[in-house]
């Protein structure tokens, strides 16, 4: 029997990885749904035409959110995992970095999609969510790991 004790202020690192991200996921889902909408791109097809995109800025905007949010769908699972598992050991500061990625992956959503600037490149405004995730890994390996695996 495994027995894993949580510290009495692990809520909050509940709160961004199973509050939080999943929060920001729904939102990225509803910004590409309306922009698909507004660019006329049908299901099932995931992304504007290049010529789609040549006339029409909204079937641009449309690529960028999508890419935005399959990028967030690429990263959100391992994060809330390191988020969780970090905390086991460094609840605050596991939390203070999940908090940290959330508000990047939300600034680079936004300079994606909404900056302007070509062929996305505004997504760099939150470009540094790589280094919050690494973080997260570093605290789960460096610090719960070591202590799970018992010689």
């Amino acid at each position: 029997m495994v027995q894993i004790t949580v510290p009495d202020n692990y809520g909050a690192v509940i709160g961004v990885a199973l509050g939080a991200i999943p929060v920001l996921a729904f939102i990225h889902g509803g910004i590409t749904t309306s922009l698909r909408r507004a660019a006329k791109v049908p299901y099932p097809h995931s992304y504007a035409t290049m010529e789609q995109c040549k006339e029409s800025a909204k079937a641009e905007q449309f690529n960028c959110a999508q890419r935005a949010h399959t990028n967030f769908m690429e990263n959100a699972p391992q994060t809330m995992l390191f988020t969780l598992a970090a905390g086991l050991k460094y609840p605050q500061l596991a939390a203070g970095i999940g908090a940290l990625w959330v508000v990047l992956r939300t600034l680079f959503m936004y300079g994606y999609v909404y900056s302007g600037k070509p062929q996305g490149k505004g997504r760099m405004m939150g470009g540094m969510f790589w280094l919050a995730q690494g973080a997260l890994w570093g605290l789960t390996v460096f610090g719960v790991a070591r202590d799970l695996i018992s010689f």
